[in-house]
C-alpha cells in the first residue's frame, strides 16, 4: 500500500515538490491519497499472500473501515506470535542470555549447528587473529594445518571465523573471516565493501603483495575510479555545474581507460568520462596511502577524495530538452 501511495504521490507532482505526505494515513484510511479501488485494481491477478493465504480476497469495506473475518485475524495473530518466539530464541545469546539484534547477526556456526553468541562471549570463546600468517600463501601447508574456526572474524569481530580469506591476485592470506564477511568481500559490489565495511581497506592490505605494491586487487580499481567519477563529475546546464550526482549506467575497460557512461535524470543529459589506467593506479595508491596513514594515526580511513590534479569537466553533448 505504501509503495503504491508513493508512486501516486510522485506521478502527480514535480520531483521538487515530493515530500513524505504519502506516508500519512489519508481520508480513505490508506496511505496518502491512495484509494481502495486504485489499490485493488493494481493488485488484480496477483498472487500475493500472508502465511500462505490471500488477505485481499477476504477483506470487505464498511464505511471507512476494512474488515477481516475473525478466524483469519486469529490465525494471523498465532502466526505472528510463533514467528516472534522463534526470533527471540535465535537472538538470545546461548551463554549470557543477552538479547541481540533482531535479524540474527549473532548467529555463528559450530560443529553442532548454528548457535547465538554475543560479541563479548564470542571474544571470550575464540582467539583474535594477530597476523601470524601474514605473507603466507593460501595454498601452503602451514595454512592448511591451521583451522580458521578457532579464531574470531577479523572484520566484524563478533562471530566465529569460518574460512581463511586470501587475495586472489597475489595468493597471500589476509585473515580469518566468518561466512557472512567472507561472502560480502567476495561477492558484494566493490564500492559497497570499501565504503560500508569498517576496516575494509586495511583488511585487503593484509595481503603482502598488495601492501608492498601499494595497490588493491584488480576488481577494486574500477570501483575506485567509479567512486572518483561520482564524486567529481557533473554536467553543465545553463553555464552552471549541476548539483546532482550522475547515474553511471555502464563501465568498460577499453584502449587503456575505464569508460563510464553517465546520465543526469533531472536534466536528461548523457555523456561519457574516461579514466585512464594510469590515473586509476594513482587513485588506488592515494587511497592505500590514506588507509595506512589513518591506521598509524588511529583514525578512520577516509573515503576517496578528489586529487589536486583532477581536470575540469569534459566537454559535453548538449542536454536533450
Amino acid at each position: 500500500m505504501y509503495w503504491h501511495a508513493c508512486q501516486k504521490h510522485q506521478e502527480q507532482r514535480h520531483y521538487e515538490d515530493w515530500n513524505d505526505s504519502w506516508q500519512r494515513i489519508g481520508a480513505q484510511g490508506l496511505p496518502g491519497d491512495l484509494t481502495w479501488e486504485e489499490f485493488m485494481a493494481a493488485h488484480s491477478g496477483r498472487r500475493q499472500n500472508i502465511a500462505n493465504t490471500r488477505p485481499l480476497e477476504l477483506m470487505t469495506r464498511s464505511g471507512g473501515s476494512l474488515l477481516l473475518p475473525r478466524a483469519y485475524a486469529e490465525l494471523l495473530d498465532r502466526w505472528e506470535q510463533v514467528t516472534e518466539d522463534l526470533v527471540v530464541q535465535a537472538r538470545t545469546c546461548s551463554r549470557c542470555r543477552a538479547q541481540g539484534p533482531r535479524w540474527g547477526a549473532w548467529r555463528t556456526p559450530s560443529p553442532l549447528g548454528y548457535v547465538t553468541l554475543c560479541p563479548p562471549c564470542s571474544g571470550a570463546t575464540f582467539q583474535r587473529y594477530t597476523g601470524h600468517l601474514r605473507g603466507v600463501l593460501y595454498e601452503s601447508a602451514r595454512t592448511r594445518s591451521t583451522r580458521a574456526d578457532g579464531y574470531l572474524c577479523r572484520l566484524c569481530s563478533e562471530a566465529r571465523a569460518a574460512a581463511w580469506d586470501h587475495c586472489h591476485d597475489h595468493g597471500h592470506v589476509r585473515g580469518p573471516l566468518c561466512g557472512s564477511c567472507n561472502t560480502y568481500e567476495g561477492k558484494s559490489l566493490p564500492p559497497s565493501f570499501l565504503t560500508n565495511q569498517e576496516g575494509a581497506a586495511l583488511h585487503l592490505l593484509e595481503c603482502r603483495g598488495c601492501l608492498e605494491r601499494r595497490t588493491l586487487p584488480a576488481r577494486y580499481h574500477a570501483a575506485l575510479a567509479r567512486m572518483h567519477v561520482e564524486a567529481t563529475e557533473r554536467h553543465i546546464i545553463r553555464s552552471r555545474r549541476c548539483k546532482h550526482m550522475p547515474w553511471i549506467e555502464h563501465v568498460e575497460l577499453a584502449h587503456g581507460a575505464y569508460r563510464f557512461e553517465l546520465s543526469c535524470w533531472w536534466h536528461k543529459a548523457t555523456w561519457t568520462k574516461d579514466v585512464t589506467v594510469a590515473e586509476t593506479a594513482g587513485l588506488v595508491r592515494e587511497f592505500v596511502d590514506q588507509a595506512l596513514a589513518g591506521e598509524q594515526a588511529g583514525a578512520a580511513v577516509p573515503a576517496p577524495r578528489r586529487p589536486a590534479s583532477d581536470t575540469t569537466v569534459q566537454a559535453l553533448r548538449p542536454p536533450r530538452t
